[in-house]
């Protein structure tokens, strides 16, 4: 045996105890028993997956649905946008099944998307996504009154990146205790019972939004090439490692058995996902021509996209029917340059979704898949500079999407604000920070019921939810799947 051992089973142990979050969630089901499929087919089982896609840093949603045409709407739009307000031909034109609502009960039909979003204005044109607008965390519907006269219960750090991304996924409430994907996995165990992974699964790491409440199940975190394996697993170290844990049991070391645990976790996972992978290239779908078409090929988003279809493609081997996969996209906090740097954002946003659905089409996974695309607050309506090199600074309430055959798409559920500042909906300040008008608690509930968490199961899920009107109620403007 050489003579590096110690430094070698030293480095070992540090690299095997960083993988114990991420491979936590494997089971120690037998080697056998792990490559083999489910015994239901794909059509048999009750199956449905959320994939939750989020924008991190905040994004310029009212730059991305946008008003169009020659309305009152449309003036305040370019009144509060001054420099940054794009063109009404440069825009893709939405066709809506029905009216918009917008704040203070007025209708309008006119919107369209930015013009990196063309494939997105299809989708929603042939009714497959739809918007809800103007969400955003709350503790309890407020108003600008209340903010000025300083008696509103507003979300805690409103404004800061860390605290509502926290709150957009959970809750806002202080102290943290769950992510919403977490809770619900718990609550949703028996539709997982069988898995030998946990169906939590993240292409972006550990995350608020899939934390459970006991631990258990764990996050998975995967890359886009699949598990993350223990590296340098040959030679010397393979000797030094099997040797440790061969003969590791109960009477030994606590820390010696937690490796042991991990490492033997982590080479289950190993096997699951690489079973998942060769189910998957075994279905005709051609995932590479797919992605490069859409020219979603090498974005790090369209990455992640393609490796959760590959997932859901080859599902059997895991024996999950109801996942919660997260991918997280950065770079949206756009206070400078915001037309160049979001038109480049949403072009990549644009063609990784519409790769994922074309995939999940050529798959059969798009009815029962549904993609929620989500960022943690809008932005100001009015920029901070008057050039075209300026940005928009934190807001309140904005945009998000919903994505999948269930949607009842071609619609803008929710409320969407007026636009006018200083007035109404505007928060303090008269820059344009919309006091939502929808709580995400409440846009959650929605999913979470279509997942199959019981309507009287969702308080112990959303602790604030009774904060607010019924979700399910028609006067909520949120039956956004069918």
């Amino acid at each position: 045996m050489p003579d590096n051992n110690n430094k070698s089973r030293r480095q070992f142990l540090k690299q095997i105890s960083a993988l114990s979050a991420s491979m936590a969630g494997a089971s120690a089901t037998g080697w056998s028993q792990l490559v083999q499929a489910s015994t239901l087919s794909a059509e048999q089982q009750d199956f449905k997956a959320l994939v939750y896609v989020f924008l991190a840093g905040g994004n310029d949603s009212f730059n991305t649905l946008i008003p169009h045409g020659d309305s009152a709407l449309r003036r305040n739009y370019e009144h509060g946008r001054r420099s940054i307000a794009i063109a009404n031909e440069q825009l893709h034109p939405l066709q809506l099944q029905d009216t918009a609502n917008v704040y203070n009960d007025t209708e309008y039909q006119g919107f369209g998307l930015h013009p990196s979003c063309g494939d997105l204005a299809t989708l929603f044109n042939q009714q497959e996504m739809a918007f809800v607008c103007n969400l955003g965390n709350l503790v309890e519907p407020t108003s600008r009154d209340a903010i000025l006269d300083k008696t509103a219960n507003l979300p805690p750090q409103l404004y800061s990146h860390s605290d509502q991304q926290l709150q957009f996924q959970s809750e806002p409430v202080k102290p943290f205790r769950h992510g919403w994907g977490g809770r619900m996995a718990e609550l949703l165990q028996d539709y997982n019972q069988s898995t030998n992974i946990s169906p939590l699964i993240s292409l972006s790491g550990l995350n608020s939004f899939q934390v459970t409440r006991n631990g258990q199940p764990s996050t998975y975190a995967m890359n886009h090439n699949g598990a993350i394996a223990l590296t340098k697993y040959t030679g010397n170290r393979k000797w030094l490692v099997n040797q440790n844990y061969q003969h590791v049991d109960e009477s030994s070391h606590l820390m010696m058995q937690k490796y042991r645990d991990i490492f033997s976790s982590a080479q289950q996972a190993e096997v699951i996902v690489n079973s998942t992978f060769t189910s998957a290239a075994q279905n005709g779908v051609d995932y590479d021509d797919i992605f490069s078409s859409a020219g979603a090929n090498d974005s790090k988003i369209g990455q992640s996209l393609k490796t959760i279809a590959k997932m859901l493609a080859g599902r059997q081997a895991q024996t999950n029917n109801r996942p919660v996969y997260f991918v997280e996209m950065g770079g949206f906090d756009t206070h400078q340059n915001i037309l160049i740097n979001h038109q480049a954002l949403l072009k990549e946003l644009n063609d990784a979704l519409h790769a994922f659905r074309n995939a999940l089409v050529a798959q059969g996974d798009f009815d029962n898949t549904l993609t929620f695309i989500g960022s943690e607050f809008g932005r100001t309506l009015t920029p901070n500079g008057n050039d075209e090199g300026t940005g928009t600074d934190h807001a309140w309430g904005g945009h998000a999407m919903v994505l999948g055959g269930m949607v009842d798409g071609g619609k803008l559920y929710g409320s969407h604000p007026d636009l006018m500042l200083r007035q109404g909906l505007d928060a303090s300040d008269g820059r344009g920070r919309w006091i939502p008008t929808t709580a995400t608690t409440q846009v959650n509930a929605i999913m979470a019921n279509w997942l199959g968490v019981e309507k009287i199961a969702l308080p112990s899920l959303f602790p604030s939810i009774n904060n607010f009107s019924d979700p399910f109620a028609s006067a909520a403007n949120l039956a956004f799947l069918k």
